[in-house]
């Protein structure tokens, strides 16, 4: 087959995934700004230019990173961590794993697509393969949360150093931070492109732990950025079925152009959960 067919074979857009739902603050939380804060604190929150706090989608994906690393083992999937030394998982994405197998790639990319493609399978982990590496793009992309409600105004928090031999506070060394209060509520939403089997049971894992309840953004062993999932939904497109992709490309609503499953999120997740733990069970008992 010559490349050209087979390069468009392997990156055609064959399906997408889109999850949404809302984010719900159950504890006051803070994303920083990295700056003074409009209320003159000495830690301030991200807001817009109009005052109303923001939960960016780097945020988001970073936290859902991370959730996927923390249950990645159990679903005997691998995650480097971005730490091969720490990790001991082979992946492009550790910066200075890349720069000693990069001589490798070089001579991987003199070859066929195929070659190519294999050494970026060979070195890429599961979690680097749904958020990218320096050689793969990412497949999943997360939008910035859009503001549902929120209580009008930013709270401002006393802080103070604390030695960590005498457990006391360093004198001198008082500040005061923001936080958005409890009750903020956000739309998210999260698209997949060209999933696997392993890609759904790793982010449906995910999704679970976040409907179960999680933390996000700073000062979270403070008790801030306790959240929940709420009002999951699920849509997908197979650019196979020529019906789906006709709908897809040619409708202006996302309602019109996604397909809904059948059973709701929970069952199609669970399902994809439950074929991998068969999977690694059934390895299991080989071993």
């Amino acid at each position: 087959m010559p490349e050209a067919m087979t390069l468009k074979t392997d990156f055609a857009l064959r399906n997408k995934l889109r999850i949404t739902g809302a984010i719900v603050f159950e504890t006051a939380w803070r994303i920083g700004s990295g700056k003074e804060g409009e209320t003159m604190s000495d830690l301030g929150v991200v807001l817009d230019p109009t005052g109303q706090p923001v939960l960016p989608g780097s945020s988001l994906k970073g936290k859902l990173r991370s959730t996927c690393e923390s249950l990645s083992h159990s679903l005997g999937l691998s995650a480097c961590l971005l730490n091969v030394e720490a990790s001991g998982v082979p992946c492009v994405s550790d910066v200075k794993y890349y720069h000693k197998v990069r001589q490798d790639y070089q001579r991987a990319s003199a070859g066929e697509l195929s070659q190519r493609l294999g050494w970026i399978e060979k070195y890429t982990c599961h979690v680097c393969k749904l958020f990218g590496s320096p050689v793969r793009r990412s497949r999943l992309r997360i939008s910035d949360g859009r503001l549902d409600s929120w209580t009008g105004v930013v709270q401002v928090r006393d802080g103070v150093v604390l030695d960590r031999d005498s457990h006391t506070a360093v004198d001198g060394l008082k500040y005061d931070y923001e936080v958005v209060p409890a009750g903020s509520r956000f739309r998210i939403s999260i698209d997949l492109e060209n999933h696997c089997d392993d890609d759904l049971a790793l982010l449906g894992a995910a999704i679970f732990e976040w409907h179960a309840g999680g933390s996000l953004g700073g000062f979270s062993s403070r008790g801030l950025g306790r959240f929940r999932l709420q009002d999951v939904d699920l849509a997908t497109v197979d650019f196979s079925d020529a019906a789906q992709r006709l709908r897809f490309l040619t409708n202006r609503t996302d309602e019109s152009r996604f397909t809904k499953p059948a059973q709701g999120w929970e069952a199609y997740f669970g399902e994809r959960i439950n074929e991998r733990l068969s999977t690694l069970g059934a390895s299991a008992k080989e071993v």
